[in-house]
């Protein structure tokens, strides 16, 4: 009899279970209306590779990337941040299995010159039955903020390497402008000792003398602060790796790669799928949809199975035999709660909006950060072009302005305004091709790709 009323019991409950109406959220593809159809500027027709650094041909390059990886203590805090996520969502699912308490009790009582001492056991259960969905949507919610700090990891990742490399190209363009600087400076030095001599056969001009003088004095201003500025990057190179800054590197100086072929950037749908940062997004409006849901579901009534049974002495046989068929369903229904639950349900509803104005930004920031990419490369690429033309010329300029100086039909301030020319514009154009590397690595972020490794290897 006993078995009969608690099997009535659960399967009342499971009728009920089967029998209501779900809550569980809508969705709608609230992005498809600001996707246009194709990216505006011109791509390329290479195949996207992830490893995409290794397209530049620098092992340095390579085996910074595989340190940072490693040993990156912002990719290392997401690592935590996912774990954290998935004994969220362990501990959630947990809340809507059955759960078993056991008790246990020891006593002596002495009466006159006898003791008596007694045993007791004790068994315990709970059960929510889940009738409107609440504790299965609170742990779809919980299970879709994990997967939300899964692409949270591979944008971390996604974002390093583009970091890391804009940095040490950025490393390499500082040492390449050291370089000349102190090649210009070399240059000016020896011009110098030739007006010298020209002053002294009364060739050249006081004032001629005094102004190379201070273009050798200028180029000697030029070169602390670049100097500074290589000692930063590697201090920031670094920190990026997991290494103290001021670490030997052993990083050695090498010219600027040549761009690889530019890849094609498909289609803006694709960003939906390829991007980590919009995935991540996504599932927070999915993990808001079902907390809308749990936070509607915990308004309704819950009914819960619970029993205890106890035993002492010598009947311990008894309960594990006994303690089922206590079992009682209590159906709790809120009645006063002074709104707070109504309250819940529209701050949940608030945060959906809120996620679902975040998804939207996050594909819209996709297709802009893409669009810049290929435009500011297209138009990087032609000043560039531009610069190599002109610097040409410059040099040109200044060989014959120094020619006809030394044969006296120029003035020396013609001459040194042909060599400061020259000198600026080497200078921009090492400054230029380093833009122009800063766009490719720009593009390859925003089209993203598969950074799921990145979990296998922290």
């Amino acid at each position: 009899m006993k078995l009969f009323t608690v099997g009535l019991l659960l399967g009342t409950a499971t009728w009920t279970l089967t029998s209501c109406t779900s809550l569980e959220p809508e969705r709608d593809n609230v992005v498809a209306t600001q996707i246009p159809p194709q990216f505006q500027s011109e791509s390329g027709s290479a195949e996207l590779q992830l490893n995409w650094w290794e397209g530049f041909q620098s092992p340095q390059l390579n085996q910074l990337m595989a340190k940072a990886f490693a040993g990156n203590l912002t990719l290392e805090q997401a690592a935590a941040r996912l774990q954290q996520a998935e004994a969220t969502a362990r501990k959630v699912g947990a809340d809507g299995k059955l759960k078993v308490n056991g008790e246990a009790g020891y006593g002596v009582s002495r009466a006159d010159s006898t003791s008596t001492r007694s045993v007791s056991l004790g068994l315990a259960a709970g059960y929510e039955v889940d009738l409107w969905g609440r504790i299965s949507s609170t742990e779809k919610a919980a299970l879709a903020n994990w997967d939300a700090s899964k692409f949270d990891m591979q944008t971390a990742a996604m974002t390093l390497s583009a970091e890391l490399a804009s940095r040490y190209f950025t490393w390499l363009a500082q040492n390449e402008a050291l370089a000349i600087y102190k090649s210009q400076q070399q240059s000016n030095l020896n011009k110098l000792s030739a007006i010298e001599l020209r002053y002294k056969t009364g060739q050249a001009t006081v004032l001629d003398l005094l102004q190379q003088r201070q273009l050798v004095a200028a180029d000697e201003a030029k070169l602390p602060p670049v100097r500074a500025s290589i000692v930063n990057s590697e201090h920031a190179i670094a920190i990026y790796i997991g290494q103290i800054p001021g670490s030997d590197l052993q990083l050695k100086p090498e010219p600027l790669p040549e761009l690889p072929p530019r890849p094609d950037a498909g289609l803006p749908v694709n960003l939906l799928e390829n991007r980590p940062d919009i995935q991540s997004a996504r599932l927070a409006l999915e993990s808001a949809d079902w907390t809308v849901g749990a936070a509607r579901a915990a308004r309704l009534p819950t009914l819960s199975l619970s029993g205890s049974v106890t035993t002492s002495g010598e009947n311990f046989d008894d309960l594990f035999n006994d303690w089922a068929s206590n079992l009682a369903a209590n159906l709790l229904a809120p009645l006063l709660d002074g709104g707070s639950r109504k309250a819940e349900v529209d701050r949940s509803l608030a945060v959906s909006r809120e996620t679902i104005a975040a998804y939207r930004l996050a594909v819209l920031e996709a297709i802009q950060e893409t669009e810049d990419a290929l435009s500011n490369e297209s138009h990087q690429a032609d000043y560039l072009q531009a610069l190599q033309k002109q610097y040409a010329a410059a040099q040109k300029s200044e060989a014959e302005s120094i020619r006809r100086y030394q044969r006296g039909v120029l003035p020396f301030l013609d001459a040194l305004t042909a060599v400061l020319a020259r000198e600026s514009l080497e200078i921009t154009t090492v400054q230029a091709q380093n833009d122009l590397l800063t766009n490719r690595i720009q593009l390859y972020r925003a089209l993203g790709g598969d950074w799921s490794f990145i979990q296998e290897e922290n």
